[in-house]
């Protein structure tokens, strides 16, 4: 059994899986998170109305690999199967439970996240990386994984070595979301998708109740880059206009908006993780392989299975 400690920044699914995967390894895993939740793009946003999944709406499965690990936190109730009025894909549809939020729980169990923790430097310090904030040190850890989106990850890795410059290379596709709650019945199937490049790209019934119901929208890329600098009361006001202009929906009784600023993958770089020469930093996550959550699943799995293989070995 290894005895390394491991650092891993970011709780989103890549990182979670990463951090499940080495714990059951024997590593000594800790998760830094710059926010107060876990899940990353798997957000769900709780209201005293009802409870919004305001990232990603669902998870397909192509891969056994990611088809096992949906099976497994089904039997552990956190991930349940989808079919909503308005579904117009064979694939079957996966959704976290209770929230989507709710999806990584069980691969953070017993792990340690440390949250609220925006890591901003990191340094080569004899045999370790010592991992730093603008509070203090955070430690020295044998290895450091990066899973934060690529842009994030350039900032603090590109200076380190190298071979981290070429994460400049991936893009990603920006999208404005609103979170809105009205009164009376919704009168729309529970998933409408858009059909022009504006602020209604997709709209999903997030919530419904006798008096109540709750949708999430969100607006098309290129709608959202042209928006991505306003405010977000000026974003959700446009948004609500839409609504309002398509379906007649005025007066909601919630309302919220949110900027994903990393979205969706547009130019992923092509390879499952980077490595440096000392191969004790890396960075994994979705901009690695493309957009999809299974491919973050897949960096995750693959720069894993180096760490546990012994090919990692220290210089």
């Amino acid at each position: 059994m290894t005895t390394e400690k491991i650092a891993i920044v970011g709780a989103g699914l890549s990182g979670a899986v990463l951090a499940r995967t080495l714990v059951d390894a024997g590593f000594d895993v800790t998760v830094f998170e710059k926010s107060g939740g876990t899940g990353g793009r798997l957000a769900t946003r709780r209201t005293d109305h009802g409870a919004f999944n305001h990232g990603a709406q669902y998870l397909t499965a192509k891969t056994p690999g990611f088809r096992a690990m949906l099976t497994g936190l089904s039997h552990a109730g956190a991930v349940r199967e989808w079919a909503p009025e308005g579904k117009d894909r064979e694939a079957v549809w996966h959704v976290g439970a209770p929230g989507m939020s709710g999806l990584v729980k069980p691969l953070l169990k017993d792990v340690n996240v440390v949250g609220r923790t925006r890591v901003d430097s990191l340094n080569a310090v004899a045999e370790h990386v010592a991992l730093g904030t603008e509070e203090g040190d955070l430690g020295a850890f044998d290895r450091l994984v990066i899973t934060a989106p690529a842009p994030q990850a350039y900032d603090l890795l590109a200076e380190f070595d190298p071979i981290f410059q070429s994460l400049a290379a991936v893009r990603y596709a920006p999208c404005w979301t609103l979170m809105a709650a009205f009164g009376g019945p919704r009168r729309v199937a529970a998933i409408e998708r858009g059909v022009d490049d504006g602020p209604i790209g997709w709209m999903t019934l997030s919530f419904e109740g006798a008096s109540l119901f709750g949708v999430v929208v969100q607006a098309c890329p290129g709608w959202s880059r042209e928006y991505l600098e306003h405010s977000k009361d000026d974003v959700a006001e446009l948004m609500l206009d839409a609504l309002g202009d398509k379906f007649g929906w005025v007066d909601p009784v919630y309302f919220s908006a949110h900027r994903w600023r990393y979205a969706l993958v547009e130019r992923p770089l092509g390879t499952p993780f980077l490595a440096s020469r000392s191969n004790r930093v890396f960075c994994a996550g979705d901009g690695m392989l493309g957009g999809r959550a299974e491919d973050a699943f897949e960096s995750a799995r693959k720069l894993a299975d180096h760490l546990k293989s012994g090919a990692a070995s220290l210089k």
